[in-house]
């Protein structure tokens, strides 16, 4: 146990004390109050127990973060919103492959919204090649199988990104030239 300053038990350990001693039907109770409670709970507990399709869920939520729908006005860009869908879907399942999917769909998706609305501003690039950085560096770790499906994915993402400033086609280029050179 790892006692915060004052030597008490940290939070986390407090509260799994508190839920030992909850009866079986409390537990249901208390699951379904947090079930209720919020749309992240819901999407939490619907992909740990696939009640649902929670890559599409996770998906939609990423779509709308990197390409928001610009006619409709809806929320601005927001890559902290795709990236915690991600790390959501991982802590919710646990699914490598799946979380490999999603960050290879984010990255899709925000290089296809610059495509489509041209020049944006540094900040997205630099949001935008970094995932992209991440994704082919968890590409890495993953086996042939997943390489093998995922990386003429991430190569069209570079091809299409051709001609787009800010350094970002040159950046994402020499990250996958650097993780996966060409034969």
């Amino acid at each position: 146990m790892r006692p915060d300053d004052e030597g008490k038990p940290t939070a986390r350990r407090q509260f799994k004390q508190a839920l030992s001693k909850l009866s079986h039907d409390e537990l249901i109770k208390l699951v379904g109050d947090l079930y209720s409670v919020n749309p992240d709970n819901r999407r939490l507990l619907e992909a740990r127990f696939a009640l649902a399709a929670p890559l599409e869920t996770y998906k939609e939520l990423i779509r709308d973060a990197v390409y928001p729908d610009v006619m409709k006005g809806s929320a601005p860009i927001s890559f902290a919103d795709a990236r915690k869908a991600i790390s959501d879907y991982k802590k919710a399942t646990g699914d490598q492959k799946g979380v490999l999917e999603l960050m290879v769909y984010a990255v899709e998706w925000g290089n296809a919204f610059t495509v489509e609305y041209g020049d944006i501003d540094e900040r997205f690039y630099d949001n935008l090649e970094s995932l992209f950085r991440k994704t082919v560096l968890f590409l890495k770790t993953m086996d042939g199988q997943a390489t093998e499906a995922y990386l003429p994915r991430l190569k069209a993402v570079v091809e299409a990104a051709s001609g787009i400033g800010w350094g970002y086609y040159d950046g994402i280029s020499d990250a996958l030239a650097q993780a996966f050179p060409p034969d």
